[in-house]
């Protein structure tokens, strides 16, 4: 059996807003979308991170608490207070950090999208 890698899928609860906030706070593309009989965008970054929104009611999910969530994704980039302070401009939320392990000798932080989802940041000297 192989297994592949394909988009994270995340479920809105404002399908149209979540997707913007994606391209207007972290840059990412449209690269597909259905409005037909479901609501599901696929969205991609320049460096090739893909994202799926769905819409929840749709798919009979009643989001809680996402900050409950047993999964969270992960991201890394150059800079993490930059990316803070990017976010922070574009009305992102910073749940905590940027904070810097001495010991490992790098940056991380965590942040939310707009409906709540949580995410962890690295930068690039993260093991």
């Amino acid at each position: 059996m192989k297994l592949y890698p394909r988009e994270s899928v995340i479920f809105a609860d404002d399908f149209h807003a979540l997707i913007a906030w994606y391209q207007n706070v972290l840059g990412f593309k449209q690269t597909y979308l259905v409005e037909d009989e479901y609501h599901y965008c696929t969205l991609e970054n320049e460096n090739g991170i893909c994202l799926g929104i769905a819409s929840a009611t749709e798919m009979d999910i009643i989001p809680d608490n996402r900050k409950n969530n047993t999964v969270v994704l992960q991201f890394q980039v150059t800079d993490v207070p930059d990316f803070f302070d990017h976010l922070k401009e574009r009305g992102g939320t910073v749940t905590f950090g940027p904070s810097f392990d001495k010991k490992g000798g790098f940056w991380f932080g965590g942040f939310q999208d707009l409906e709540g989802n949580p995410f962890w940041v690295v930068d690039e000297n993260c093991p």
